[in-house]
């Protein structure tokens, strides 16, 4: 009986250690860091981690990383609970993916992430709300079908204006006014990051 009781303890521990291992977390942030990364990385591949054609939330992830974000403690890479890289044929699907990486912050995984809404008075672009700082993360869904295709990091602010680095097709500090002129039925979910 006192092993069986003893078993069943060590089969609870060791189960709410793995799901308090995932657990929503809330990472060290700093945006300074982030932001400088983008930019420094934003035209050229850092030989430290994989390069995909369609590179920019592997890019997004990499400033995240260097801005404070940590590994979770569970690699599985098909969760959302998980994000990390190991290698470039050991990472998660919200490393690699924007639709991954917006999955993982909008369901709460990551704590410090509030989603923007609209700015002046609801009618304006959520890329002008006047709490997005640099490092925050601005993610697009280019047809409007729900599935994010692109994520960016905003690396300057002002009054008029946001700027963001990305990879793919390759940006450093490019205007979120082309971005969306350039794609006028794509929807944008802004995350400022604390």
């Amino acid at each position: 009986m006192l092993k069986k009781v003893s078993l069943s303890i060590l089969s609870l521990t060791l189960f709410s250690t793995s799901t308090m291992a995932d657990a929503p977390r809330q990472s060290p942030w700093n945006y300074n860091s982030a932001s400088n990364y983008a930019l420094q990385w934003a035209l050229a591949r850092n030989p430290n981690y994989i390069s995909f054609t369609n590179d920019c939330t592997n890019f997004v992830s990499q400033a995240l990383r260097t801005g404070g974000w940590k590994d979770t403690t569970t690699l599985v890479s098909t969760q959302m609970h998980s994000w990390f890289y190991k290698s470039g044929t050991n990472y998660a699907q919200t490393w690699s993916t924007a639709n991954g990486l917006r999955n993982r912050i909008a369901n709460g995984y990551e704590l410090g992430t509030t989603k923007l809404g609209k700015s002046f008075a609801g009618l304006g672009p959520e890329y002008l709300n006047n709490q997005i700082r640099v490092g925050d993360i601005i993610l697009a869904d280019w047809d409007g079908n729900g599935i994010y295709d692109h994520a960016m990091m905003v690396t300057s602010v002002s009054f008029s204006t946001t700027l963001v680095s990305y990879h793919s097709n390759d940006r450093k500090n490019y205007s979120m006014a082309d971005v969306s002129a350039a794609s006028p039925n794509a929807k944008f979910e802004v995350y400022h990051v604390t």
